[in-house]
């Protein structure tokens, strides 16, 4: 590990575990490349101690993915309460995400997104609720975002069934309440594109990672949630938010 990792992560573990945002990194603490915020992603995670039980993995057509991996400790049922003391920015992501019903381990060979959709077992309702250690974010360097799990706090899991036969992002409405009123509700505002491609490309990436995350790759089990539909809506202490994909379910969560 790089002296730039160790301290990085050393700065992002300390922001984790006392709620102050970081406000500015050292140039020579700063990610300078995907695999510097790669790299200090997973020293952190293995600072905090934490296990994988989830992935969330984002991206357009035409651009770079990127990924984080999510603690089992932060994957939560519908109907969670999250204490508002722990909270600063309040973000709430309405996605979907994907259960697998079998290990995808490191190969010679690529994974396709045909390999995924044969490995995947379920399909989730989820919230993910948006958590950053930088003060200025989302006004930051696209590698700090990075390196700080792309603003993950945890996901709140709600209706699960098996992937639909003909799956149709573009034809399926959204809704996102909060307290009952709805602040967004749209059809087909997915901008990931194939989400069996973003995951096909988690799973080829996955088994590069550094520390505790090295070879693992993707386990049976594992939850991988493919990106916003809404953008992120910020709620503030007391709220409940749910979210509504009509025709496959919900999700519900309130900051207390």
């Amino acid at each position: 590990m790089s002296d730039r990792v160790s301290a990085a992560a050393q700065r992002l573990f300390e922001a984790f575990g006392t709620g102050s945002p970081i406000a500015d990194l050292p140039a020579a603490e700063a990610p300078q490349t995907r695999d510097d915020a790669f790299a200090i992603q997973d020293a952190t995670f293995d600072l905090l101690g934490r296990k994988v039980g989830a992935w969330k993995v984002g991206g357009s057509p035409g651009t770079e993915s990127t990924a984080s991996p999510i603690a089992t400790s932060k994957i939560y049922p519908s109907g969670q309460v999250l204490s508002s003391a722990e909270h600063r920015n309040f973000g709430v992501e309405a996605e979907i995400a994907f259960r697998l019903g079998q290990d995808l381990p490191q190969r010679e060979a690529d994974y396709s997104p045909d390999d995924i959709r044969a490995a995947v077992s379920d399909m989730i309702v989820a919230i993910e609720v948006v958590e950053s250690r930088l003060l200025n974010w989302p006004k930051t360097d696209p590698l700090w975002a990075l390196m700080d799990f792309q603003a993950n706090d945890s996901l709140v899991l709600g209706t699960e069934m098996p992937v639909p036969e003909a799956l149709d992002f573009s034809t399926q409405p959204v809704r996102l309440l909060f307290d009952d009123k709805a602040v967004f509700e749209d059809t087909g505002t997915f901008g990931g594109g194939d989400p069996f491609v973003l995951m096909a490309w988690l799973a080829n990436h996955a088994p590069g990672r550094t520390g505790s995350l090295k070879g693992r790759g993707l386990k049976a089990g594992d939850v991988v949630t493919t990106g916003s539909w809404n953008g992120v809506h910020f709620a503030k202490a007391g709220t409940t938010a749910r979210i509504e994909f009509p025709g496959l379910g919900q999700a519900d969560m309130r900051f207390g």
